[in-house]
């Protein structure tokens, strides 16, 4: 019975030196972690975040006027129109007093005819004009509603027929002296808008807009690689661009914008970007939630803290069509490697590493490939100085 006991108690003293063993190293272990402050490398990943001031570049053309006395807007904001279609009618030079007296000679034209047409003897010809011109009108009606049809041929039919109209009735009220005084007054105030009026046709396939800031013409995209960080700066801050004498006095009318194809100029002061021509990231503009856009680094800059990166980005540009500054987020994607907490870090004669605890606790430069909230995702300049499972300082 004597030895049972004694095996029984034998035992029962290991598995009291085997858990104190494990309680001595789990108390090493956080004092080694609180009081030296240490961690061991980890494998992990993260997603390259970095924060960013934009300004947003188009390929538009500004088109501008001086003494502009009415526009006639023939497009609609951020219509898409083609090459040949008409934009917009600039007076110039002249008076909205000229165009007023024009509509009030008209509707005076209008009820002459009215009274004349009233009074007169059945004008056949007359009644075969009104005829085809109510038909006419009846078949763009129909079409309207999805019918089918050539609606520009018909719609120049009608032209044509208005024309025979207003013709017919001159030649035939020739006799008319009053008429043919409105008549005359007509013309000479056509002739004196006409003589000043611009129609603005589209020269190419593009967006149009009425609605501008002044920068068009200093971001120029030709140029686009050489816009400056201090130009930069200047439109985040919403400093007015400087007018040349040429642009002193002129009125804005519309811009012209190519559709697709655009453009990023952003300012970031994170030292951990380091991007390189050619590649992409997920640019999230703020105040554009739902818009998620691929942008393609076309070349960078840094001076001192400040980063100046140039993208060009291939989406449709309506949905940035009338912004010019955003604050931006730039994701890089998902880098793999060594995870260390952020404060691993050490800086050591300009280089900047970590320090291993084993060893004699030597020093081994890194580089930081991303960066999440609570680590870093690192590479160490020297292939295999690093490996998962090393412990280093923490400071």
């Amino acid at each position: 019975m004597r030895r049972g006991r004694k095996r029984i108690a034998f035992r029962f003293y290991v598995l009291l030196l085997i858990a104190a063993g494990i309680l001595c190293y789990g108390l090493y272990t956080v004092v080694d972690s609180l009081v030296m402050r240490t961690a061991v490398i980890d494998s992990g990943s993260a997603v390259s975040q970095y924060m960013a001031e934009a300004v947003i570049v188009r390929s538009e053309t500004l088109i501008d006027a001086e003494s502009v006395t009415s526009i006639t807007y023939y497009a609609d904001e951020g219509e898409m129109v083609y090459k040949g279609n008409r934009i917009a009618a600039v007076y110039t030079g002249g008076s909205t007093q000229d165009i007023n007296k024009l509509l009030n000679i008209r509707a005076q034209i209008k009820t002459q005819h009215k009274n004349i047409i009233g009074s007169a003897y059945n004008d056949l010809e007359l009644a075969r004009i009104d005829s085809q011109v109510l038909d006419y009108t009846r078949k763009v009606e129909m079409m309207v509603h999805g019918a089918k049809g050539n609606l520009l041929n018909l719609e120049r039919q009608l032209g044509n027929e208005l024309a025979k109209r207003q013709a017919h009735l001159k030649t035939r009220n020739a006799s008319d002296q009053n008429l043919q005084n409105l008549y005359r007054d007509e013309t000479t105030l056509q002739k004196k808008i006409d003589s000043g009026t611009n129609v603005y046709l589209a020269d190419s396939d593009c967006i149009i807009s009425f609605y501008t800031d002044g920068y068009e013409s200093v971001l120029d995209v030709v140029d686009f690689d050489n816009i400056p960080a201090s130009q930069v700066r200047s439109i985040i801050a919403g400093e007015a661009p400087a007018l040349t004498a040429m642009q002193r006095g002129r009125t804005s009318i519309f811009r012209q914008v190519r559709p697709s194809g655009w453009y990023l100029l952003l300012i970031s002061n994170d030292p951990a970007w380091n991007p390189i021509e050619g590649n992409m990231y997920k640019v999230q503009l703020e105040g554009f939630d739902d818009l998620v856009i691929d942008g393609v680094v076309t070349s960078a800059a840094r001076s001192g803290t400040e980063l100046l990166v140039r993208m060009s980005v291939a989406g449709d540009v309506r949905a940035v069509l009338n912004a010019r500054t955003a604050k931006a987020q730039v994701g890089e994607g998902q880098i793999a490697g060594l995870k260390v907490p952020l404060n691993a870090l050490h800086n050591q004669g300009g280089e900047v590493g970590v320090v291993l605890v084993d060893n004699g606790g030597i020093f081994v430069p890194i580089e930081i490939v991303a960066m999440d909230n609570d680590y870093y995702i690192i590479q160490p300049l020297a292939v295999g100085a690093l490996r998962e499972g090393q412990k280093i300082r923490l400071f």
